[in-house]
């Protein structure tokens, strides 16, 4: 993996808007120290020490119950693919991993915290996509693929999201053609400013109320 220091904004859109990063997908994270690309339930102690069998039982499982006491609440009938996603939003651990199209989204969640601890964002292409009509079953997978999702959810909608999925979600994520835009922990919080100048802060990343007073906030 290749890592390249940004030094301000202007640089990381000149990055990202270059021929290099032309159909590529984006991860932010504000610890680029301690993160690795891992799926939720592949960084819970609960679960990553478990052998994988019994992580995609206790999947199913906790999927199952989402879906039953989700039920009410959902307009329409959802495919399984729809209810695992929604359950993403919604922060039930699992083998999805979120990214997104837009570079800038990605970087709103690089520059998040008030600690001096680097932020980074990770650009990947992804070439296998999923097919949802001919894999009924997410637990079938067998590669790292990337996973369109319904805009069923308006946070999907407002962060641009693309998800990938994680046959085995105690592994790390690595592969040759990933980059790595690594923002220094000095640079976090001018970044911040100047993303909100331009329209990335929490009333656009998170649609509704929450996201209003996060945003009142500052």
């Amino acid at each position: 993996m290749k890592t390249i220091n940004v030094t301000d904004l202007s640089h990381y859109v000149e990055l990202t808007t270059s021929d290099k990063f032309d159909g590529r997908i984006y991860r932010g994270v504000s610890d680029f120290t301690s993160h690795k690309l891992i799926p939720p339930i592949g960084r819970s102690p609960r679960w990553s020490n478990l052998p994988l069998k019994k992580i995609t039982i206790a999947e199913r499982s906790m999927l199952k119950r989402f879906k039953e006491e989700g039920a009410p609440f959902v307009a329409e009938p959802l495919t399984d693919w729809e209810w695992l996603v929604l359950a993403r939003h919604h922060g039930l651990p699992g083998r999805l991993l979120d990214w997104s199209r837009n570079p800038l989204v990605a970087l709103y969640f690089a520059v998040q915290g008030h600690n001096a601890e680097p932020g980074a964002v990770y650009a990947e292409m992804f070439n296998q996509t999923i097919l949802t009509a001919k894999v009924a079953d997410p637990f079938t997978v067998e590669k790292v693929s990337k996973l369109i999702p319904v805009h069923a959810h308006p946070r999907i909608s407002a962060q641009d999201s693309i998800l990938t999925v994680h046959p085995d979600p105690r592994e790390v994520y690595a592969s040759n053609s990933l980059l790595c835009l690594k923002v220094s922990g000095k640079l976090k919080i001018h970044t911040k400013h100047a993303l909100r100048r331009i329209g990335i802060h929490p009333a656009t990343i998170y649609p509704g109320l929450d996201g209003v007073a996060e945003s009142i906030r500052g």
